[in-house]
């Protein structure tokens, strides 16, 4: 399985449908997961680095568990 790393917003045009896991090198906002998310349908995980964890609103978190989206904190 391949995972697709972004390391800014700029690579969010660069996204294919088929991305399943994605790691997200920099602090994303709600508004920047929801956007991967609608670019990415059989997205089944995001990773991110263990030191956001607190950045990321529960309400979004909720929002990809329903999605069945995992979210893995990966350094």
């Amino acid at each position: 399985m391949r995972i697709r790393v972004i390391s800014s917003t700029d690579e969010f045009d660069t996204l294919k449908a088929s991305e399943s896991i994605i790691h997200i090198a920099f602090r994303p906002s709600n508004t920047n997961i929801f956007s991967i998310v609608s670019q990415c349908p059989k997205l089944k995980a995001i990773q991110i680095p263990p030191s956001y964890k607190k950045t990321i609103s529960k309400t979004t978190i909720k929002f990809l568990e329903m999605q069945g989206i995992k979210v893995n904190y990966v350094a």
